[in-house]
């Protein structure tokens, strides 16, 4: 079973960079520096985070309002620097998952490959816990579910016992030392990522640290653009009278990806008879999957839209995306595996 989740992964991987190769040429192609440009994005996620901090106030009352002075006061400097900081946090993570499933799929992690390995998965759940203790710190309603939904998570612990969250729905409960202990966690995490990034690096021959200049120049301007186009904003301040269990939204979207999972097998089935005998590009796992992303594109950006625009809080579009993608590629396996009947 693992080797054929192999094979199907090799194909996949090969099949796209075979088009970034006529986009962008083999030595210049993106997916073959997915280690380069996850440590060149740290870099960045590290220096603008410096600036951000030299302006943020480590208080209940200060956080907000310093956040919001930061990036309205300062439109083209410290509101750039916060959409490129949550912007590269965002690619760190994408493209570390994305060298890792590559790694992966290659049969790459056994034999003397195994200390990087697993000093890869450390890295990618620090950086996890990195960008999920930054989301902490604007302390607004984001902030505040992420807060209340970390501790509702930590409280199944036996070690916490169910009254960590209690320190976190209650004005009187959360004081300045609060912020703190965040802002302490949001430095020291990353500088243990850079070290653990070093020792990664050590044990692969001839690593390479930075990607070419064109990506680098590519990657920058492309952050730089959005950030400008898109900045990073803050919701309205933390309410502590609307503070409660944050446990239902996140179990939500479990259900909601699962249910796609079943949906997707399901419709497979159903409609497996009709593709048995078409060409395999038609059903196969790219073609089935980009299909669905573009139809989740059109929703998103012009079909929900103009319906009602309040539509798109109902659930994250990364999740909305991700149940899209996980669709795609269980109706696109259970297609492949009945037309290798």
């Amino acid at each position: 079973m693992i080797h054929r989740i192999h094979l199907i992964g090799q194909w996949f991987f090969l099949k796209v960079e075979a088009l970034f190769n006529l986009a962008f040429g083999d030595r210049l192609n993106p997916l073959y520096y997915l280690g380069p440009i996850s440590y060149y994005l740290m870099w960045l996620v590290v220096a603008s985070g410096l600036y951000l901090y030299a302006f943020y106030e480590t208080s209940v009352a200060g956080a907000y309002d310093s956040v919001e002075a930061l990036t309205h006061a300062q439109p083209y400097a410290g509101g750039v620097l916060r959409s490129v900081h949550r912007y590269a946090s965002d690619g760190v993570v994408i493209t570390m998952l994305l060298h890792l499933a590559r790694h992966w799929t290659f049969d790459r992690y056994r034999g003397f490959r195994w200390f990087s390995w697993a000093s890869g998965l450390a890295l990618l759940w620090l950086v996890y816990a990195s960008g999920i203790n930054g989301y902490m710190l604007p302390w607004d309603r984001l902030a505040q579910f992420t807060v209340v939904a970390t501790a509702e998570w930590l409280d199944w612990l036996p070690l916490f016992g169910g009254a960590l969250v209690r320190n976190f729905i209650f004005s009187e409960n959360v004081n300045d030392r609060l912020f703190s202990l965040l802002s302490f966690i949001h430095i020291g995490v990353p500088l243990a990522v850079l070290a653990l990034l070093w020792v990664h690096t050590q044990r692969v021959p001839q690593a390479r640290t930075a990607p070419p200049l064109p990506i680098t120049v590519t990657l920058t301007a492309a952050l730089v653009a959005l950030s400008l186009v898109k900045p990073a904003l803050s919701q309205p301040q933390a309410d502590f009278a609307a503070a409660g269990t944050a446990l239902a939204v996140p179990l939500g979207v479990a259900i909601h990806m699962a249910l796609a999972v079943a949906l997707g097998v399901a419709l497979a089935v159903a409609l497996g008879p009709l593709f048995a005998r078409t060409r395999p590009a038609l059903a196969g796992p790219a073609a089935v999957i980009a299909a669905l992303v573009t139809i989740w594109a059109v929703n998103v950006f012009a079909v929900l839209p103009a319906l009602d625009p309040s539509f798109l809080q109902l659930l994250p579009l990364a999740a909305t995306l991700a149940s899209k993608t996980l669709f795609g590629a269980a109706a696109a396996a259970v297609l492949a595996r009945a037309r290798n009947r």
